[in-house]
């Protein structure tokens, strides 16, 4: 692959895994009834907006789910394997697209999941240094990962400092991974 190939594949794939990423945080701040007045949410549904609003109106929400940006994902993603394919001159036939593309999406979902876990353990750890300074996207954090997070703190209970929950579930997000990445 040439140098101007292998950035073009690049780019895509950058450029369209950041907008999945994005649609997957405007569902899930609907899921958990995030604050949606929050800067960083607003930031989100921006940046969304422009894809989904047309779409909203032939793709009913199901219940707090937003369907319209989980087939967009889907959608998204199935676009960038196939646009990558051809890059390579590897065409793929529209199933094996179509179930790489739901297995993408799955796997950035928990790739989206252990970040954000690991960005509350890192600001746990900094915040009594950061003097009352809070963030945006501390609370949407909070939001996101709380439903992964609340039962497991129910079950495990913090031991003084420690709170082993997060590392449970830390350890079951990898471990979804591998299963994932084994089929």
């Amino acid at each position: 692959m040439n140098a101007l190939l292998g950035i073009t594949d690049f780019l895509l794939h950058v450029l369209l895994t950041l907008y999945v990423y994005a649609l997957m945080i405007r569902m899930l701040l609907g899921l958990t009834r995030a604050d949606f007045y929050n800067p960083f949410s607003q930031s989100i549904l921006t940046v969304t907006n422009p894809a989904l609003r047309p779409l909203h109106k032939w793709i009913p929400h199901t219940g707090r789910l937003d369907t319209a940006a989980l087939l967009l994902m889907v959608a998204v993603k199935f676009a960038e394997l196939a646009l990558r394919g051809l890059l390579v001159g590897r065409a793929a036939e529209t199933g094996t697209l179509f179930l790489a593309a739901v297995f993408g999406v799955i796997d950035l979902a928990l790739n989206l999941y252990i970040f954000a876990i690991f960005a509350l353990v890192a600001i746990s750890w900094l915040a009594p240094h950061l003097h009352g300074q809070s963030n945006p996207l501390v609370s949407v954090l909070h939001s996101i990962t709380a439903p992964l997070l609340q039962p497991v703190r129910r079950m495990i209970p913090r031991v003084g400092v420690f709170d082993f929950s997060t590392a449970a579930v830390l350890l079951a997000l990898f471990s979804a991974k591998i299963f994932l990445h084994s089929l």
